[in-house]
């Protein structure tokens, strides 16, 4: 297995499958939580292994797992929104942009 491979199983452990959704409805979600910081679509990075997993997060429920992956790698985790590691930026994730970086 590769690096990359690894740490993608290691953030599915941790986060749950790539891919999940909080909510059927974003504005719902959203109306129940107006003060979290949630990034549907988001993109979890490393500088090194690029996207490690792909979902909807909310940085204020779980930044505690966010972090645990971050020591569990040893290497920070960037929270992108979907355009910043998407299509013409998927090689090359717009880190500068991050909702979040663990510590």
């Amino acid at each position: 297995m590769s690096k990359r491979t690894d740490a993608e199983a290691v953030a599915q452990d941790i986060l749950g499958h790539c891919g999940r959704l909080l909510s059927q409805s974003k504005s719902a979600y959203w109306g129940k939580h107006p003060t979290h910081t949630v990034v549907f679509n988001s993109n979890l990075c490393t500088k090194k292994l690029g996207k490690i997993w792909y979902g909807d997060i909310d940085v204020t429920l779980e930044k505690d797992k966010i972090d645990k992956l971050a020591k569990k790698l040893d290497t920070k985790v960037y929270v992108l929104y979907e355009m910043d590691a998407r299509f013409e930026n998927e090689k090359k994730p717009l880190l500068d942009r991050a909702v979040y970086v663990t510590p």
